[in-house]
């Protein structure tokens, strides 16, 4: 069984480097909000470790306030990403609407992980060769 949790989210870095930057933002920004905690945490230690316990209650307070800002950002961020990619996902349907299954580009094709400058054969026509050559 694998866990649900994970302590980063996965890292799937486009290639294009334009996209590579958005994503980077996108994913930091989630990590951020996930363990921004540690950061409240230990200004709420220092600001008691100062003042004691009057600086606590603002430094929640702010830390508190920054995270909900953060957390905001991230869900529509999110939001829109998702409808981004629902949009994209029903501009390419409605230009090859049945196309797209045989296709190697699309999501669908059965060589997934297919290494470039790799040798990828038909086993049917192997088998032909084969046979001819017997």
């Amino acid at each position: 069984m694998k866990p649900k949790w994970k302590w980063l989210p996965p890292w799937n870095m486009p290639s294009d480097p334009v996209k590579a930057v958005s994503w980077f933002l996108h994913w930091f920004l989630r990590v951020l909000v996930r363990y921004f905690f540690v950061l409240i945490v230990a200004a709420a230690v220092y600001e008691t470790y100062l003042n004691g316990i009057v600086g606590l209650f603002g430094i929640l307070l702010v830390g508190l306030v920054v995270w909900a800002i953060l957390a905001g950002v991230l869900l529509v961020l999110n939001f829109t990403s998702s409808i981004s990619n629902v949009y994209s996902e029903i501009s390419r349907l409605s230009q090859n609407p049945f196309g797209s299954f045989g296709d190697a580009s699309s999501p669908y094709s059965k060589e997934e992980n297919v290494v470039e400058g790799s040798i990828i054969t038909d086993l049917g026509e192997e088998r032909k060769k084969r046979r001819q050559e017997m």
